[in-house]
């Protein structure tokens, strides 16, 4: 298409190309201001070890030394790869939340869903935590570390016997977090995408249309033009 067909495009249907952008402005108007000062927001990542170790018998001859130094090494990894998948749950934060709760300090548990996340690597737990409070995700990242020490055998039947030992390497620090692109691009990608579906529907409007409008047109249809009717202006 020419870019004077594009013009012309433009200049009869720039109402159908306005309307869904001002409608996605409209909708997306309270997120604006995150584009210029997005949200400021915490992060916290704790390392933790995990081990369940077996009755090995440290001291003697009868227990190889690869049984008492393998076999603990081993069951540690198998329990820290399971820790993320309870660390994620609603019910690792409804006990989050109910540790909260007994230290006086109320957060709904339908909140702190999404607020946890973990990673394993071999034998180390990292735990992160993200909030919007600094004070807050200072007694969540504890309150965490308190379910995952004294509540994982209610959620592990493996560890029925003995349960599981949870260390943490790091002390609790809170740091500021990077804002994330999302948050200062969603509001103008969604208005970018209502002046592009507003650009779609005038573009299907011309298509449809069979008004003619011009000698080029009635030339297109291969008819001769005998005469013009001026534009009075």
């Amino acid at each position: 298409m020419e870019l004077y067909a594009i013009w012309n495009l433009i200049r009869r249907r720039w109402w159908l190309i306005l309307l869904p952008g001002l409608a996605a402005l409209l909708v997306t108007a309270p997120q604006l201001k995150n584009v210029i000062s997005p949200p400021v927001t915490y992060s916290v990542a704790l390392r933790l070890t995990a081990a369940a170790p077996p009755d090995a018998e440290i001291e003697g001859v009868t227990t190889p030394y690869e049984d008492t130094v393998y076999v603990p090494l081993l069951a540690s990894e198998y329990v820290v790869v399971n820790m993320p998948h309870w660390i994620a749950s609603d019910r690792f934060a409804a006990e989050v939340s109910d540790v909260l709760g007994e230290a006086g300090m109320a957060i709904p548990a339908g909140d702190l869903q999404g607020a946890f996340a973990a990673d394993s690597f071999r034998s180390i737990l990292v735990l992160y935590v993200g909030w919007d409070d600094p004070d807050e995700i200072r007694a969540m990242a504890q309150a965490a570390v308190t379910v995952l020490q004294t509540r994982n055998q209610d959620y592990f039947p493996m560890f029925a016997a003995a349960p599981v030992e949870v260390i943490p390497l790091d002390d609790v620090e809170v740091t500021q977090a990077a804002p994330p692109i999302t948050a200062r691009l969603d509001p103008l990608i969604r208005v970018a995408i209502g002046f592009a579906a507003g650009m779609g529907l005038a573009v299907l409007a011309e298509y449809l249309d069979v008004t003619v409008r011009s000698r080029r047109e009635v030339e297109a249809l291969g008819l001769r033009v005998l005469g013009e009717i001026p534009r009075e202006r």
